[in-house]
């Protein structure tokens, strides 16, 4: 445990414009520099990032190629050089933000776990927001009037940096990338925050599966109204307390024994 670490944060992406000063903006106060990946956007993503750019937020490149999520080990490998052990690498989407401070969260955590999931607090743009509000404000007032939501997803986050790490710039996370810490960290995502941002995020979705990308399920509806939720069918924030099960989410934890033996593994060296 300690803080005498740095926390670099990959953020890979595209098409949104609306929200990405706001979240490089939330995320300079935990993290030590923003790295941030453009997919070729359509709007003005990139604009907004290059406006931002400092020696913490980096833009480093645009790319066309189909999304993959695999595109953050080329961040990782390009910039691995200016890490060290015992740093710590953040998987940052445009539209998440923390409910606390991941920073002195990370501090917390133990050697010899190495990776720390996510529990995303889903909010919906619901059926009663499009009918009760013209949603004319600037992203903070908008998402900040968004008050359904549901918990039943979980991640990976975060993973510290150690000297044998290796990640392939073919799959998605390191290999052998450690032991997960039992605690989860709570944070907001905001992935359908107004009709015009839900219909931008569909037609992209649907143009990288067009392409050959094969995930995003969740979103090749053609119509942003498809995606409305019914305000009843969730639950409502109420002072940044959020209700949830654990058993409703994804499974973080492997079996003790299996759990164990990656433990003693990583501590006789033997993994990374």
């Amino acid at each position: 445990m300690g803080s005498d670490f740095k926390i670099h944060s990959i953020c890979v992406v595209k098409n949104e414009g609306d929200v990405i000063g706001y979240c490089l903006k939330e995320a300079l106060k935990w993290s030590d520099r923003i790295i941030v990946y453009d997919g070729a956007s359509e709007d003005n993503t990139w604009d907004v990032v290059c406006s931002m750019a400092s020696d913490r937020i980096i833009p480093w490149k645009q790319d066309g190629k189909v999304f993959q999520e695999s595109l953050r080990a080329e961040v990782f490998n390009a910039f691995r050089a200016e890490s060290r052990p015992g740093d710590w690498w953040c998987h940052l989407d445009a539209d998440e933000f923390y409910v606390e401070n991941p920073r002195a969260f990370l501090a917390s955590v133990p050697w010899p776990y190495h990776v720390v999931w996510g529990i995303a607090v889903e909010f919906y743009l619901t059926k009663q927001d499009v009918e009760q509000s013209q949603m004319t404000g600037g992203i903070e007032e908008e998402i900040d009037r968004l008050k359904y939501y549901s918990i039943n997803h979980s991640e990976p986050r975060f993973f510290r940096d150690r000297k044998r790490l290796v990640w392939p710039e073919d799959v998605g996370w390191p290999i052998h990338m450690g032991p997960v810490y039992p605690k989860r960290l709570l944070y907001k995502h905001y992935k359908y925050r107004s009709p015009e941002q839900i219909q931008r995020r569909l037609d992209t979705r649907r143009a990288s599966v067009e392409r050959g990308f094969t995930g995003w399920g969740h979103a090749r509806e053609s119509d942003w109204r498809q995606k409305l939720t019914d305000a009843r069918s969730l639950k409502e924030a109420n002072g940044g307390q959020y209700e949830y099960r654990e058993q409703d989410l994804p499974r973080h934890l492997e079996a003790p024994a299996k759990r164990y033996l990656k433990m003693a593994l990583h501590q006789l060296r033997i993994f990374p």
